[in-house]
């Protein structure tokens, strides 16, 4: 990625970070930002059989696009890319369960739910994985993450093309129990492999 543009977004990130209720988990080592929200949206089933209805209690997770994309900084390898996303995530969910944890309101939220185009592989991780309503805001939210995909993947005009159809936008979501059970601080279970 050009360095000047990487320098510009981390302005832009900034004010989008004082402007929006995101919280970072631990700045500069997660790569989640996450929100404390009301669920709106048809009802999800987990894999460990919750369920997560509409008006419920959720914590919203964002990937920290610009955090990522300053770990790609010289990465032109595609599988590297997604290697070095996969590993974030891992060492980023056991910091993301503590964290709901420690939240004031930990017993009333049902679970954790995303929305994103980089959904493959996740479900070996605990993560369920739906369609979601092609609504103005998710259709929106498509041409956004395309946007940032165009910016930090080596390949980006070519690969949005070419994953218009095979990368759709998916809803990724675990339930409270299923992430502290796996992640949280008592968890003797290991927390999945790199492919």
């Amino acid at each position: 990625m050009n360095t000047s543009l990487l320098l510009l977004w981390g302005y832009w990130d900034e004010i989008y970070q004082r402007c929006t209720r995101l919280k970072y988990i631990e700045k500069g080592n997660n790569i989640f930002r996450i929100v404390p929200l009301r669920y709106r949206g048809e009802s999800l089933v987990t894999t460990d059989g919750h369920m997560i209805h509409n008006g419920d209690l959720i914590v919203k997770i964002h990937i920290h696009n610009y955090y990522f994309a300053t770990l790609c900084r010289g990465v032109k390898d595609e599988l590297r890319m997604a290697l070095l996303l996969r590993r974030h995530i891992m060492l980023s969910l056991p910091k993301l369960a503590t964290y709901l944890e420690s939240m004031q309101s930990s017993e009333e939220i049902k679970g954790i739910v995303g929305t994103t185009m980089l959904h493959k592989g996740v479900q070996p991780l605990g993560f369920s994985v739906s369609d979601v309503p092609m609504t103005w805001f998710f259709r929106y939210k498509r041409w956004y993450l395309r946007l940032l995909l165009r910016i930090v993947h080596p390949d980006g005009k070519r690969r949005v093309r070419t994953w218009n159809q095979e990368m759709p936008l998916k809803r990724v979501y675990m339930s409270k129990d299923l992430l502290l059970n796996r992640y949280g601080r008592s968890s003797q279970e290991p927390t999945g492999e790199l492919f």
